[in-house]
């Protein structure tokens, strides 16, 4: 092997590290949520995305017969492009999480609350 299908190599095996960048440009510091939520997703999701962000230059370079220097440019190039693209499709990849409905307690509810605690000169101050 030449030291250019080396690097070519190295490239495509590193094409998860290009698309979790990717991710990580695009969903604006969401990525840890998705980590929690889902890391296989997670990983199918950044894999289709590294390797399109590598493979197109390397087409590219390979059909145009350019210095590894300019696969390095337009990785880079590529990556930028893919982290708008994700911001783009962002609501689908990562739904919010719904809000906790807060607690209804009525108003006697509270005040056998703190009666239970000890804190009656609260209620009593209050009415005064």
């Amino acid at each position: 092997m030449t030291p250019t299908q080396v690097f070519y190599l190295l490239l495509l095996l590193g094409s998860i590290a290009f698309g979790l960048e990717a991710l990580l440009l695009g969903l604006g510091g969401r990525l840890s949520v998705l980590y929690r939520r889902n890391r296989i997703r997670l990983i199918g999701l950044a894999l289709p995305i590294g390797l399109a962000i590598v493979g197109v230059p390397l087409a590219i370079t390979v059909a145009f017969d350019l210095e590894p220097l300019y696969l390095c440019a337009s990785v880079l190039v590529c990556m930028l492009v893919a982290g708008k693209l994700v911001n783009l499709f962002e609501a689908k990849l990562v739904k919010p999480a719904p809000l906790p409905q807060p607690l209804s307690t009525s108003d006697e509810e509270i005040k056998k609350m703190l009666q239970k605690r000890g804190l009656d000169e609260l209620v009593k101050k209050k009415r005064k």
